[in-house]
C-alpha cells in the first residue's frame, strides 16, 4: 500500500456539514494530507488543471452536474488522477455504475469512519501507481522491441557466395540487445572481409556499442581505408565514446579470390582453421579495441586452406556456455567442429548450437553467442 505522507486531495462536495466531516475523517485517518474543496463541477475541472492533487473524492450530485455523468466529465479531465466517488444511501447503485465506469472506489457517506475513508482513497492511489508503472513497462517493452527490430536489421541478411567457399553464420540473443557482431562487406578491390566481434556484457548497452562497431566499420569501408588501418581507427573512436569498462573484441578476415589467400587482424578474439591434422589457432596480434586510445592494428598474418578445411569464429558465448560448475569450453566447441566437418557450413553451425544449448540443458542462451563458419570447397 501507498505510505502517507504529503499529499494533496481535492474534495468535490457542495454539502458544507458532508465537506466537513469528510475532512475531519481525512484528518484523522491519513497524515500528511491537505484537502482543498471545491462545491461545483466546473471548478473541480480547473482545480484539476493544476495536476497537483493526488486523488479526487467526487460527489455525484452536485448543482451544474448530477448522476453518473459526472464522473464521466470529471474523468474525461482529471488526466488519470484516481477518483473515489462519495454517495449516499439513495444513490449507492450510482456509485456501483461509476465504478464500473473507471472509478477507483466508492464510499457511502453514511456508512463510514476515518479508517475506511484512508483505506479507500490509499487504495485508489495505490491503484494509480500500479496502472502508471504497467503503461511503463508496456511502453518500454514496446520500445525495446522496436530497438531489438532495428538491430536485427543490421545483420546480413545471407552470407556471400563465393567460388570455392561454403559459408554461414548464425545468432543466438541473450535476451533484449545483443553484443555480438559479425559482418560481410565486399572491398571495392574484390576482395571479401569478414568482421566478429563481441562486446563486453550483453544487453542494451552492448548492443548499442555494437551498432557503433558496425558503423565505424562500415564508414571505414565506404572511404576506402587500408584493412590494416581500420582497427586502430575504430579502437580510437570507441575508446573516445564508449565507457571505461565497455570494449570489443574483434577479428577481421579479407579473403582474396585472385590469389585463395586469407588475412586476418586480431583484436583479441577467438578463431581455428580445422585442418585435417587438427585445430590451428588464429594468432592473437593485440589487445581488444576500446582499452587504450592509441595502439597499432596493422600487424596481420596469411593463411591458405586446403579443401575440407574449415576457419571457425566463434563468439565466447558458446565455449562459456554453463553447465552447473562447468563450461562448455573451446574443446567441447573444436570436437562438435570436427565430428560434423563432412556437413555442411549451415550444418555445422546449426549442430554447434544444438550442442551447446543441450550441454546447457536450456533453451535461452546464458550469454549473446554467435559464428562465422567458412569450409573450403
Amino acid at each position: 500500500m501507498v505510505a502517507d505522507s504529503s499529499f494533496e486531495l481535492l474534495l468535490v462536495e457542495d454539502n458544507s456539514a458532508d465537506a466537513g466531516l469528510i475532512q475531519a475523517h481525512l484528518r484523522v485517518g491519513m497524515k500528511g494530507v491537505e484537502v482543498v474543496r471545491v462545491d461545483r463541477l466546473s471548478t473541480a475541472v480547473d482545480a484539476l488543471a493544476t495536476g497537483r492533487f493526488s486523488v479526487v473524492l467526487l460527489d455525484l450530485n452536485l448543482p451544474d452536474c448530477s448522476g453518473v455523468e459526472t464522473f464521466h466529465r470529471l474523468a474525461a479531465k482529471c488526466n488519470g488522477t484516481p477518483i473515489v466517488v462519495l454517495s449516499g444511501m439513495e444513490d449507492a447503485e450510482t456509485a456501483i455504475e461509476a465504478v464500473g465506469a473507471g472509478a477507483d472506489d466508492y464510499v457511502q457517506k453514511t456508512h463510514y469512519d476515518a479508517q475506511t475513508l484512508a483505506r479507500s482513497v490509499r487504495f485508489a492511489m495505490e491503484r494509480s501507481t500500479r496502472r502508471i508503472t504497467e503503461r511503463e513497462l508496456i511502453n518500454a517493452r514496446s520500445e525495446l522491441a522496436a530497438a531489438q527490430r532495428i538491430q536485427d536489421s543490421m545483420y546480413p541478411g545471407r552470407p556471400p557466395e563465393i567460388c570455392g567457399l561454403d559459408i554461414a553464420s548464425g545468432i543466438r540473443s541473450a535476451g533484449i540487445g545483443c553484443g555480438d557482431y559479425y559482418d560481410f562487406i565486399q572491398l571495392q578491390d574484390g576482395r571479401h572481409l569478414v568482421a566478429i566481434g563481441d562486446v563486453s556484457g550483453h544487453g542494451m548497452a552492448s548492443a548499442i556499442v555494437m551498432a557503433e562497431t558496425r558503423a565505424c566499420l562500415h564508414t571505414l569501408t565506404d572511404v576506402k581505408s587500408q584493412p590494416s588501418a581500420m582497427l586502430s581507427a575504430m579502437n580510437r573512436l570507441i575508446y573516445a565514446s564508449t565507457s571505461d569498462e565497455m570494449f570489443v573484441t574483434l577479428l577481421l578476415v579479407i579473403y582474396d579470390p585472385k590469389n585463395s589467400t586469407f588475412e586476418y587482424f586480431n583484436a583479441g578474439h577467438p578463431g581455428w582453421v580445422m585442418r585435417k591434422h587438427g585445430p590451428q589457432q588464429l594468432t592473437t596480434h593485440q589487445l581488444p579495441i576500446g582499452l587504450i586510445a592509441e595502439l597499432d592494428y596493422s600487424q596481420s598474418d596469411t593463411f591458405r586452406m586446403a579443401t575440407d578445411d574449415i576457419l571457425v569464429i566463434p563468439t565466447d558465448g558458446i565455449a562459456e556456455t554453463p553447465s552447473g560448475s562447468e563450461m562448455f569450453g573451446n574443446q567441447r566447441l573444436l570436437s562438435c567442429i570436427s565430428d560434423n566437418r563432412h556437413h555442411s557450413a549451415a550444418k555445422i553451425v546449426e549442430n554447434l548450437f544444438t550442442a551447446a544449448m543441450t550441454y546447457a540443458e536450456s533453451d535461452v542462451p546464458a550469454d549473446d553467442m554467435t559464428v562465422v563458419v567458412m569450409k573450403a570447397e
